[in-house]
């Protein structure tokens, strides 16, 4: 028999067809559009993640050319203003050659209006208040954060560095708006126990502790268990519990010294003086003589050459210089009076390297003031002339001039002052004292004695020569640990007297006992116990190569230098040490025989040099990229 389907039937089939076929293509439809978008959000993503890279890359260089224009020479002892950044370029394509089409269109960036908006758009850095609030004047500085009881001993100057990076996206533009602060951070090298610039080592014999923050901006060399340091202690390039390679002085198997559990040594920045890269102000090569090293600041300037330490030198910034020299006649009176002995003047320092002397004329009437006589006069009866002490290290006679502080005061029961004539000029005196004849051959020094007491205002004294500090100094006295219970240094100073901000700069800073006489010294004499409270900078004798007569540099602990037996003595110290460069006059190296045996030291980090440094400007810059953001 014949069947035959029914017409309705297929027509309801084809009507079941066309309804899946028509769900399948509104869910492809979906699954397309929901693809499409995923891509456009990818996409979109990627090219937000590649403005904000670009727009950080942007921040990158305006850090390079901010910090540049802050380290140029008359721009590193001031906060400068926003304007002084306006003539930083805009960043080019080339810069970017993975990003298509990108382009920046030079332009009055800071504050112009532009019809059509760069790639790059608010490319500027702009001074900032101590909240990170940009300023809106143009002309207007940085306020800063200060430092202790709102000291400039330690700042931080504020800057607001932005980059808008616009991109194309698949729809519309995509703007990544990166914002940094810029920080040059002030501090200056007396809120540190220890700073150097070059290798740090420190290997003490007996148990030594360093009290106070530790710096290096090349590597720690630490290797005994008897150093310990209290503080925060950072190095530049790297640091080992070992011994510096080339020092054949230390066959003991190195050891870790002991810190603080959270706190290790760690690696830090380099902190450069007044904030200049040394390896581009430097140069041993050339004929310059006043760009040698970090020792420029303790050297007269020498004429008709540029200078790039000028104004920051301690000679630039004396108040006095009095000049040592040979007589050239052995018939002519000398300073003292002696035919044939040294000549002095005592004058104003000029910046090519001479000197403006105070003294009365030779010939002709008497045309100075009554300030400068009374400061000639002053000075006059502080110095000697034509001493002489066997330095042992040195394995040379020093022929000394001396000055004698306590001819400069006005005594008193506790912190003298100054008397009419220092007083006339400023309340803090930066003395600079050398002998220009020095040579290789015929040796120099300066010896400070009578220092026992200071005004409150403080003293620096600068030389380029050796300087060795003879007695106490800035004790008011004899204080508790020179006598009594000397292995009590927790006060160096005796009661009703102020320790006073006073520095010392030389060539090498020498430090001679209480007991110390001239006619002994080559003999290595018994030291006693003895204070001194000052800040130092000086050189050192590096340690030798590989390769070379193995000796030692003598270390931290040796960076003042000794000439006596001070087995049964106590040197007690308060105070900064910092060493920016290598001796140039005192190059005998350490560890010869009937030199010294070294004191018990009693060091403490002074840290009233926090917030009253000694007279004298020498600070640190660092630059450094602080809080960052992107919208």
């Amino acid at each position: 028999m014949k069947t035959i389907l029914p017409r309705k039937q297929s027509a309801s089939t084809l009507i079941v067809v066309m309804s899946i076929t028509a769900t399948l293509m509104v869910i492809a439809g979906i699954a397309a559009e929901y693809t499409m978008g995923i891509t456009r959000s990818v996409r979109r993503s990627n090219t937000l993640e590649s403005a904000i890279a670009t727009g950080d890359s942007c921040l990158d260089i305006l850090f390079g050319n901010w910090r540049s224009i802050c380290r140029q020479q008359g721009n590193v002892n001031q906060a400068l203003p926003t304007n002084s950044f306006t003539s930083i370029p805009l960043p080019t394509s080339s810069l970017f050659p993975n990003i298509p089409n990108f382009g920046a269109r030079a332009a009055d960036y800071y504050g112009a209006s532009l019809a059509n908006p760069p790639t790059i758009s608010n490319f500027k850095v702009v001074a900032a208040d101590a909240e990170w609030n940009p300023l809106s004047s143009a002309a207007a500085t940085p306020i800063p954060m200060l430092g202790p009881s709102g000291t400039t001993t330690t700042a931080v100057f504020n800057y607001i560095a932005s980059a808008d990076i616009t991109l194309p996206a698949v729809t519309g533009n995509v703007v990544a708006k990166v914002r940094r602060v810029f920080q040059k951070q002030q501090i200056s090298p007396w809120n540190f126990a220890l700073f150097y610039v070059d290798p740090l080592e420190i290997h003490p014999g007996p148990q030594f502790t360093v009290t106070g923050p530790v710096h290096t901006n090349s590597d720690l060399y630490t290797g005994h268990n008897t150093l310990t340091f209290s503080g925060k202690v950072t190095f530049g390039s790297d640091w080992f519990i070992n011994f510096k390679p080339g020092d054949g002085t230390h066959p003991e198997t190195p050891q870790s010294p002991t810190y603080p559990s959270n706190l290790p040594p760690a690696r830090s920045q380099a902190l450069q003086p007044f904030g200049m890269d040394s390896t581009s102000i430097f140069n041993t090569t050339d004929s310059n003589p006043n760009n040698d090293s970090w020792v420029e600041l303790i050297q007269p300037p020498v004429a008709g050459f540029p200078d790039p330490l000028a104004g920051t030198r301690y000679w630039d910034q004396a108040n006095v210089v009095i000049q040592v020299s040979d007589n050239p006649s052995s018939s002519t009176k000398g300073f003292d009076g002696t035919k044939g002995d040294d000549l002095v003047i005592i004058g104003t320092p000029n910046s090519d390297g001479t000197v403006t002397s105070l003294g009365p004329p030779v010939t002709g009437s008497d045309n100075r003031t009554t300030a400068q006589k009374n400061l000639y006069n002053a000075l006059t009866g502080a110095i000697s002339t034509n001493q002489t002490i066997q330095d042992n290290r040195e394995g040379a006679n020093i022929r000394v001039a001396t000055l004698d502080v306590s001819r400069l005061e006005i005594p008193a029961s506790g912190n003298p002052t100054y008397t009419a004539g220092i007083a006339a000029i400023t309340t803090a005196p930066i003395i600079y004292m050398y002998d220009s004849s020095a040579t290789s051959s015929a040796r120099r020094g300066i010896r400070i004695k009578n220092g026992t007491k200071i005004p409150t205002s403080g003293l620096t004294v600068a030389s380029n020569n050796p300087v060795y500090i003879q007695g106490d100094f800035n004790t008011g006295g004899t204080p508790p640990s020179d006598s009594g219970n000397p292995s009590d240094a927790t006060t160096p100073q005796v009661s009703g007297y102020t320790r006073a901000p006073a520095s010392i700069l030389a060539d090498a800073v020498n430090i001679l006992s209480n007991s110390w006489s001239d006619s002994r010294s080559g003999t290595m004499p018994a030291a006693t116990n003895t204070t001194v409270n000052v800040a130092i900078i000086a050189g050192t004798v590096p340690t030798a190569p590989v390769g070379g007569d193995g000796s030692y540099s003598g270390g931290a602990e040796n960076f003042p230098r000794f000439l006596e037996d001070w087995s049964s003595a106590a040197l007690t110290y308060y105070g900064s040490m910092v060493e920016l460069y290598q001796s140039k006059q005192s190059i005998g190296e350490w560890g010869k025989a009937n030199v010294y045996n070294p004191p018990t030291r009693q060091w403490y980090f002074d840290s009233n040099f926090q917030t009253k440094p000694p007279p004298g400007s020498i600070m640190i810059y660092t630059y450094v990229k602080g809080r960052w953001s992107a919208l």
